[in-house]
């Protein structure tokens, strides 16, 4: 694992989960001042740059360890499914049993919950979304590695994500999640680690300039969620850059930076139901907005770790 890598990972779970606690914090607390839920509310952008690590891990790991297309298979559907279970099928039977739980009253259903696959329902782990995202992007990536044809694959989606959005082609549940734009993201991830593992150079100031570049065209276009792929262009555009710099030794990586980069699946999984239940308690407590927002980010992040030490990592260990 490249340990720059790992401490991106841990960033932006960590702006995913305060972006999510300030939204739960101002639902049953007290509404923090907007300039710390404009700045904040940008924290979805952590999703983004999942999203390109991962076409970037995938792509680096398989060219540099290429495995058979059934134990590819395994190997990923065993490290998103099993560490999500447990919490999705918990949610689940809360929201069941306790349909009070779900304060927003949101749809769900138990076949997207269990298997993930993308249905007109939703999973109850509200950011399981992603989720349904990866394992579409792990499929389309080994049918057209395996198949030899993964570049002119990978140019026929980009194609098609465009033409879907253009023309209104995705309203069927797999086509919605398959042509969504924000799997631009993993294809961008996926030249990135191309480059990385070239023997091309990746100047500092190309690299720096193209990442600033896309980020402007963000800011342009009026920073809206639904542009944010152009962010995780400007990630993509970063990473040989950075990963390039590590393997020379010029920067190092802490430890802790790596264990929160370890750490982040299981945060990402167990954060959002438990921000929901901490500022419901904490709403009767007379906290403060400041005092709500630090503890239940730090306990999210705690529980996170936790899962992570006792479930994660040993069921992990185990089907290796």
């Amino acid at each position: 694992m490249i340990n720059s890598l790992q401490a991106g990972r841990f960033l932006a779970v960590m702006a995913v989960v305060v972006h999510h606690a300030v939204i739960s914090t101002t639902a049953f607390v007290d509404e923090p001042p907007h300039l710390i839920q404009s700045i904040f509310n940008f924290g979805y952008l952590g999703v983004d740059f999942f999203f390109v690590l991962s076409g970037f891990i995938i792509h680096y790991t398989m060219r540099t360890r290429l495995r058979p297309a059934s134990q590819f298979a395994l190997d990923r559907l065993a490290r998103i499914m099993l560490p999500y279970w447990p919490v999705g099928i918990v949610l689940a039977l809360a929201y069941t049993f306790l349909p009070s739980l779900s304060a927003g009253g949101r749809d769900w259903g138990w076949i997207s919950t269990l298997t993930l696959a993308p249905t007109d329902l939703p999973p109850a782990l509200s950011v399981a979304w992603t989720l349904q995202h990866e394992l579409v992007f792990y499929l389309a990536y080994a049918l057209l590695l395996y198949s030899g044809r993964i570049w002119i694959g990978l140019a026929i989606w980009a194609v098609s994500i465009v033409a879907g959005n253009l023309f209104g082609l995705a309203d069927w549940p797999l086509l919605r999640v398959a042509l969504a734009p924000i799997n631009v993201e993993f294809i961008a991830g996926i030249a990135a680690a191309a480059l990385y593992l070239s023997s091309r150079a990746v100047p500092a100031l190309g690299s720096w300039t193209l990442t600033a570049i896309f980020l402007v065209l963000f800011i342009l276009v009026g920073g809206d969620r639904d542009e944010s792929w152009l962010v995780g262009f400007s990630i993509a555009s970063l990473l040989p850059w950075i990963c390039r710099v590590e393997r020379a030794g010029t920067i190092s990586v802490t430890g802790w930076l790596i264990f929160g980069g370890a750490v982040s699946y299981a945060i990402y999984l167990v954060h959002n139901p438990l921000l929901s239940v901490l500022s419901r308690l904490m709403a009767h407590t007379g906290l403060g907005w400041e005092l709500a927002l630090i503890l239940s980010t730090v306990i999210s992040v705690a529980a996170g770790a936790f899962w992570y030490l006792v479930w994660e990592r040993p069921v992990m260990r185990l089907v290796k």
